[in-house]
């Protein structure tokens, strides 16, 4: 299990705390969760910390300065995109806040946030190397490493929400830099609101039985009733936030549409940082275990298009159900901005096909491929527009015309129909980059193979370019059959 956790640079104490927490927690505030990707299931849920703040700069030297760190981040071929990179530019401040302890200073660097999303920059640093040569993410590098949390108008950043992200990298072996994304969607938080960071390294995180640690008060969103003196004993920042200026481009539209599924839609944001509806359902008693799993399913069973019948991308962004049959998540979507003016809403419907149709596979020699190559399905279609290799990384290009469920799903292959992905199968990391810009994609597949003692394997002449490209020969293309769009109760929603 820790080499497995280890693939997906999740410290596995971490997971510890949040069992914790969720097993401490009163039975009907239990959740499940969930985050499907075509024929994938991936069950992880990983805490993700942020401070937030906005302020819009003309070409003021502040202004210019604050730009200029926020694209800096960007510009290390480790960091992934996670927004649009022109409204981040502007729609950002440089902060600089920090606190130093033991050798490791904490810094918030730059904050944006948005009527949907907060975003924060941090840098991590030591007076002493966080690791030796290739081997960043061992479990003695995480335990130098700060553990870092957020709190938001009072309460844990991220606690009740879904569609949060995160990405971080190391510069050198001294300097750890990260950027994360909180979804806010569905909470209500003022214009001006307080942030709080807390970091701690190898702390008493979770007490057995629960007790008041500082962590464990943060894990049971108890923000309120972390002293002074704990404050004081770990890495901790506080800071005023507003996120007024982003208002001249958000868009905020009550729907409160019921389908036959039960789920609810409430409302719709458009916004700078993304565009969301936030989807709800009641509590109804107390359902067994597959008769949550199988209503959690059915939270973001719907497909949106805008006024001219464009179907608006809904990315995967996973859900949480309570035990109870009660959820509240939020579901990004692209192609849409604060200018659309209508959003219709069709529900769609799983029918179980035949066993050799529930997939369909589309095979493509990467010589027979002329871009953009197109893979039609069900109710739409992919088109990919790119291949890459480099040392250890493959990159597909691709954007979707139409509905595509969960999907599209790629596999890389030898002439044989075995995995060329570098690392191998267990050995690779798989990370899909959202171009908000271009209404675009691209599938990462990274080298990422650890030892049996989860330490990274540095990479040899087996995963260069040369070698991945003379093994690599095939595109496999999966998208999920089964999915049929209910015209006939589709809801249209003017927005204007």
């Amino acid at each position: 299990m820790k080499k497995e956790l280890m693939e997906f640079k999740i410290e596995p104490k971490d997971i510890k705390r949040r069992v914790h927490a969720s097993l401490s927690a009163d039975p009907p505030e239990r959740k499940l969760y969930m985050k499907r990707r075509a024929l994938k299931t991936t069950l992880i849920a990983a805490a993700i910390t942020v401070i937030a703040s906005a302020v819009a700069f003309a070409a003021s030297p502040a202004g210019q300065e604050a730009i200029s760190s926020i694209m800096a981040y960007f510009q290390n071929e480790q960091s992934k995109e996670m927004t649009s990179l022109e409204e981040l530019a502007k729609f950002n401040e440089e902060i600089g806040a920090s606190v130093t302890k033991d050798g490791i200073t904490l810094t918030l660097d730059n904050v944006a946030a948005d009527d949907n999303f907060v975003h924060v920059f941090y840098t991590i640093t030591s007076d002493t190397p966080f690791y030796e040569g290739d081997d960043q993410y061992s479990n003695e590098v995480w335990d130098k490493l700060l553990w870092v949390e957020c709190g938001i108008n009072g309460s844990v950043a991220g606690f009740d929400s879904n569609n949060n992200n995160g990405d971080g990298y190391f510069a050198d072996e001294y300097t750890y830099k990260a950027m994360r994304k909180y979804n806010i969607s569905a909470e209500t938080i003022p214009d001006n609101f307080k942030v709080e960071l807390f970091g701690e390294v190898n702390g008493s995180f979770v007490n057995d039985p629960p007790g008041n640690s500082l962590f464990d008060l943060i894990w049971s969103d108890r923000l309120g009733e972390i002293t002074d003196e704990q404050k004081a004993n770990a890495w901790y920042v506080c800071a005023d936030v507003d996120k007024s200026a982003t208002e001249v481009e958000t868009m905020s539209c009550d729907i409160g549409v019921t389908l036959d599924s039960g789920i609810i839609i409430d409302k719709a944001v458009f916004s700078p940082f993304g565009n969301q509806v936030i989807v709800r359902t009641e509590a109804n008693g107390e359902p067994d275990l597959d008769e949550t799993d199988y209503m959690l399913s059915l939270v973001d069973d719907f497909a949106l298009f805008d006024e001219n019948g464009t179907c608006l991308d809904m990315l995967n962004a996973g859900a949480s159900m309570g035990a109870d049959g009660s959820s509240l998540n939020s579901f990004e979507f692209l192609k849409a901005d604060a200018n659309t003016k209508k959003l219709t809403i069709v529900p769609t419907h799983y029918v179980e096909p035949e066993s050799d149709k529930r997939a369909a596979k589309t095979t493509v020699k990467l010589t027979d491929i002329t871009y953009p190559f197109t893979v039609n399905s069900e109710h739409g279609k992919t088109v990919i527009t790119d291949v890459r290799v480099y040392d250890g990384r493959v990159e597909v290009d691709y954007y979707i015309d139409g509905y595509v469920k969960y999907g599209p799903y790629f596999e890389l292959l030898n002439d044989n129909g075995e995995s060329a992905e570098p690392g191998g199968k267990f050995g690779c990391l798989l990370n899909t980059e959202v171009h908000h810009d271009t209404n675009s994609y691209t599938d990462v597949f990274s080298y990422d193979a650890h030892d049996d003692n989860g330490n990274r394997i540095p990479m040899d002449d087996s995963v260069s370019a040369e070698a991945i490209k003379e093994n690599f020969t095939t595109l496999e293309i999966t998208t999920v059959n089964g999915y049929v769009l209910d015209e006939d109760k589709a809801v249209t929603v003017d927005l204007k």
